[in-house]
């Protein structure tokens, strides 16, 4: 019994001795292993601050005072001098445009002068072409070539012209041939009905009512226009497509008429060309030949009896 007393009390007091000697180890300072504590730099800045606290070996930890760095003292330079303005103004040159001055060579919608003069020194004119034209009015290259056989192209080449869309009255034109081509007297173009157009239906009946037409070019023109009833009105023109007619004395009925126009010479013969239409029209009643006037009074010369009377009293 005494044994096991004895016992826990060495066991009791190993143990008070194992506690105090791990708390002594845990207050012994570092420099007892060996190890230096960690120099702090002085701080320039603030020189009354607080040393720094140091940390065990075990969890180093950056310094929480930030350090401040110096910049290099400012640099004085002196003011640079401005003038002051000048009261007399100044006088700008402006830039002047040259027009005399010759446009370059090789851009495009350019004209060279020396590629001009090469293209006029290799033109040359058809001197094997001995047939002249004069410009007419209303000429125009395509019907001349038209008449010569040719192309507009190639009149331009063997005139030299510098444009095929211009030619002048009275310019002298070098034609291709041997002799001249025969121009017809008479060219029979196309008929074409304009007052009144084919079919005109609103057609006054009681004024007058003009002709027009489009055809080949004569010296007369007669105008023919068939009546309802079978009949035919008639009339001359001279060197001019137009008429005019007064229906109530030409055509005063009522009804379709249709109308001719025959190309004549100075003989009253109708050319080498058919005559125009027919073409139609129609017309109301006329009313200025269908009023009837109111019959009037009439007076004769007959004497009265007295009178008659006192001549025969006055005859001896």
């Amino acid at each position: 019994m005494n044994r096991q007393y004895l016992g826990g009390i060495v066991t009791g007091v190993l143990m008070m001795i194992c506690v105090l000697l791990g708390f002594a180890l845990a207050n012994i300072d570092t420099s007892m292993f060996g190890q230096q504590p960690t120099p702090t730099p002085p701080n320039t800045a603030t020189p009354d601050a607080s040393p720094t606290e140091t940390f065990p070996p075990s969890s180093p930890l950056p310094s929480l005072t930030p350090s401040q760095t110096l910049r290099p003292p400012p640099t004085f330079e002196p003011p640079t001098a401005t003038l002051r303005p000048s009261d007399v103004p100044s006088v700008t040159p402006t830039s002047t445009l040259q027009l005399n001055v010759p446009p370059p060579e090789g851009l495009q919608g350019l004209s060279s002068p020396t590629v001009a003069s090469e293209a006029e020194a290799v033109c040359e004119k058809r001197e094997d072409w001995t047939l002249r034209y004069t410009v007419q009015s209303g000429d125009a290259l395509a019907t001349i070539a038209e008449r010569y056989s040719t192309f507009v192209s190639e009149l331009v080449l063997g005139n030299c012209l510098p444009d095929a869309n211009t030619i002048i009255v009275g310019q002298v034109l070098r034609v291709p041939g041997d002799a001249q081509p025969e121009v017809p007297r008479y060219v029979c173009t196309d008929w074409e009905a304009l007052t009144p157009f084919d079919g005109a239906f609103t057609i006054d009946p009681d004024d007058n009512l003009t002709f027009n037409w489009r055809g080949p070019t004569a010296e007369r023109y007669l105008l023919r226009i068939n009546r309802p009833d079978g009949t035919t009105y008639e009339e001359l023109v001279d060197l001019k497509q137009n008429i005019q007619v007064f229906l109530p004395e030409a055509v005063p009925a009522a009804g379709n008429y249709e109308w001719f126009i025959f190309p004549l010479g100075l003989d009253f013969l109708q050319i080498p060309c058919q005559e125009g239409g027919p073409w139609y029209f129609y017309k109301d009643q006329s009313i200025a030949l269908t009023w009837t006037p109111t019959p009037t009074a009439t007076f004769t010369d007959t004497p009265e009896p007295w009178e008659e009377t006192a001549t025969a009293r006055a005859l001896p």
